[in-house]
């Protein structure tokens, strides 16, 4: 079936009832939609037409695609504010999700000359290298790449760090007071092992954040951080004043 002139586009049919069905609960986050045999059946239209309004609402982060498995509901996105320095477990408890976090790496590395740069050391001198995915009711939405000056590093990385975040090690365990941090925000894709991590699809959209933590009195820089979110699970809120 073809949409005659003056109609809207079949693909735009099939999407505009998909969105609707999952805007009115009748999809759930996790359901399985219907497959594409089945919507093309019932509209009586082409694999592509069909292929087309999932793609859509894949891109409003609607669904999400499996290959070999079908298209899922997606989980709604997270909207943390961006309005004042939080961890994620605050970020998350705000919001009424329970957050937690998975340990990959721990070690001592030369530090790269980003992170050296941000740090404000040589670069190759020692500093303390720690990979957690960070996860909002069992959902993967941040794999954070930290390193810390070596000395704090050190004793960070002795602590339960699964159930402990950063900032609160460092300002409730060791007296440590944060000053502030400096963030650069930019968008790009996964790779391969930031894809795996998140468990999303390498080359799906990104959010990245490099972030630079200082501590009182004189804004000294203790962390810095790679902060990559699944574009499709996060977005920022912000109010600005003029």
């Amino acid at each position: 079936m073809n949409a005659r002139q003056g109609e809207r586009p079949m693909h735009a049919v099939v999407r505009a009832e998909l969105h609707q069905s999952i805007r009115e609960g009748r999809f759930r986050p996790g359901d399985q939609v219907p497959t594409e045999p089945q919507l093309m059946e019932r509209f009586g239209v082409s694999r592509t037409t069909v292929r087309r309004a999932l793609r859509d609402l894949e891109t409003q982060g609607l669904i999400v695609r499996q290959p070999g498995r079908g298209s899922f509901v997606a989980q709604p996105q997270v909207e943390p504010r961006l309005d004042r320095l939080t961890g994620f477990v605050e970020d998350m408890e705000a919001l009424g999700l329970h957050a937690s976090a998975s340990v990959e790496l721990i070690e001592t590395v030369p530090a790269p000359e980003r992170a050296a740069d941000a740090l404000r050391c040589e670069p190759g001198e020692s500093v303390v290298h720690i990979e957690r995915v960070r996860l909002a009711n069992e959902t993967p939405l941040s794999f954070d790449d930290s390193y810390f000056v070596a000395d704090l590093g050190q004793r960070v990385a002795r602590e339960n760090l699964r159930d402990e975040p950063f900032y609160s090690i460092l300002e409730e365990k060791y007296g440590v007071a944060l000053a502030g941090a400096d963030y650069v925000v930019r968008a790009t894709v996964a790779d391969e092992r930031v894809a795996d991590h998140l468990q999303i699809a390498p080359g799906d959209p990104v959010l990245l954040m490099e972030r630079t933590s200082c501590i009182r009195p004189d804004r000294a820089p203790v962390l810095f951080e790679y902060l990559h979110f699944a574009a499709a699970r996060v977005s920022y809120r912000l109010s600005l004043d003029r």
